[in-house]
């Protein structure tokens, strides 16, 4: 970090300071010698670093006449329409969300990864997580980083090293504000209505993500599904825009995704554009595919997927208990509910209450829904379940009862026929849980601890 920076010595204003990423921030901006403020609603626990300004618990526009900031800098779950950043570029301050401002320092050290970039409503980290997990296997080894709204900002990897490859999960949130954040390989995998709390639209929400591709040039490419239907952003970009055949599934891809061991189509999905996006490395730097076919086979078959997506706890008396806490969309819960189609499903669907149109997920012969928490009550009218529960114990010990009653005796019948509890609550959890991690965790216990 010896290296001089645009923002040695000048003041930075920090928003959302005490999230990780705003920690991380903080720290990066004090090893580029600037001089730091903090903002934050939360006035709980200390600065990363000594700040010149701590001016929790406020993010109001007051803020900036008692800094005086150069800069503004924003984690990216600080809402870009705050009175503060319209008073910010009133004033002629630059304004940078955390992942960008990363970016540009990275750029401004000259270091150049290769960067992967991925978006979409449901299956980023999946999608990172395999990109990453395979390219680490491949027998020439390349140093690569998973980062992003994953869990490791991008920043924090800027102050500990850059690697030779970056894969890059990216939110809406991240993307609103981009000026520097330049992937060589992006996607956007779908696109459904979700945080309609922070969008105005769903064309709002679709513009931020098309920002993903926003600073490529002509080399660079951009691959979304064939279906995906927000085009007029995407091309007017300057890279090369790719689409998917979501119906044929990948031609020439199908020998790699039968290697796959994580369940659902879904995944197949995430796949298919995770080895694309390897291919256009892999031709943009001269690697022949062929070579490694078997070792990218080999990579695929050993990933085990993420905690809380789509992840299989235990079978019990001829029933599957499957964690997929993550899924807190409508979509998503609709994608972990076909990836069971054909067996009987005791769907465990509920959280807060973000509105969300549950009317898809209405019970058939092939499921049951049992809603819990505060979006209980309005998922119970739209998809005419008999029941509601307050919470999701409730939930687990109604559905698992209703699928040991319909479980053949062991030995006998087909897998079709074995019943799948399945926690897809296609809501956030913050109803009842700090997040979905907590939420996941306590379904797992109660999976190992039922007694049928």
């Amino acid at each position: 970090m010896s290296m001089a920076s645009f923002l040695e010595r000048k003041r930075v204003l920090v928003l959302g300071a005490m999230g990780r990423s705003g920690k991380s921030l903080q720290e990066l901006l004090f090893e580029l010698g600037a001089h730091v403020g903090i903002a934050d609603l939360s006035e709980e626990g200390q600065p990363a670093v000594p700040v010149e300004m701590d001016l929790r618990p406020s993010q109001d526009p007051a803020v900036l006449d008692k800094f005086k900031p150069d800069y503004v800098v924003t984690a990216p779950g600080v809402p870009l329409s705050l009175p503060i950043f319209e008073a910010a570029r009133s004033k002629g301050i630059p304004v940078y969300g955390e992942l960008d401002l990363a970016f540009h320092v990275m750029e401004e050290q000259g270091k150049k990864p290769y960067v992967f970039a991925v978006t979409g409503t449901d299956g980023k980290s999946t999608t990172v997580s395999m990109t990453e997990h395979i390219l680490r296997n491949l027998p020439f080894a390349p140093s690569v980083i998973a980062c992003g709204n994953i869990g490791l900002p991008l920043s924090q990897v800027v102050l500990d090293g850059v690697p030779d490859l970056l894969v890059v999960e990216c939110s809406s949130f991240q993307l609103e504000s981009v000026e520097h954040f330049h992937p060589d390989t992006a996607c956007i995998l779908n696109l459904a209505a979700a945080h309609m709390d922070r969008y105005d639209s769903l064309d709002d929400y679709a513009i931020a993500k098309s920002n993903i591709g926003k600073m490529q040039g002509t080399a660079d490419l951009l691959i979304i599904a064939d279906d995906f239907p927000y085009l007029t952003e995407l091309e007017q970009l300057n890279g090369r825009l790719e689409r998917l055949d979501v119906s044929s599934f990948g031609e020439g891809y199908v020998p790699y995704l039968d290697e796959l061991k994580v369940p659902g189509q879904h995944n197949r999905w995430n796949l298919l554009f995770s080895l694309r996006m390897i291919q256009d490395y892999f031709i943009r730097t001269g690697i022949k595919w062929d070579d490694y076919a078997a070792d990218l086979k080999k990579a695929i078959s050993t990933f085990t997927g993420l905690p809380h997506r789509m992840e299989i706890v235990t079978e019990k008396a001829g029933v599957l208990f499957v964690n997929d806490s993550k899924a807190t969309t409508v979509q998503s819960a609709r994608m972990a509910l076909e990836s069971f189609s054909g067996r009987p499903i005791h769907l465990l669907l509920g959280g807060l209450d973000k509105k969300g149109d549950f009317q898809s997920l209405h019970g058939d012969g092939g499921h049951r829904v049992y809603p819990f928490g505060q979006a209980g009550p309005s998922i119970q009218q739209q998809t005419g379940a008999r029941e509601c529960f307050a919470g999701l114990e409730a939930a687990f010990n109604a559905a698992s009862a209703a699928a040991a009653r319909q479980s053949p005796a062991l030995g006998a019948g087909s897998e079709e026929e074995f019943p799948v509890v399945l926690l897809s609550p296609g809501c956030p959890s913050q109803d009842q849980y700090k997040n979905y991690a907590e939420r996941g965790d306590h379904f797992k216990k109660l999976a190992m601890e039922w007694n049928p």
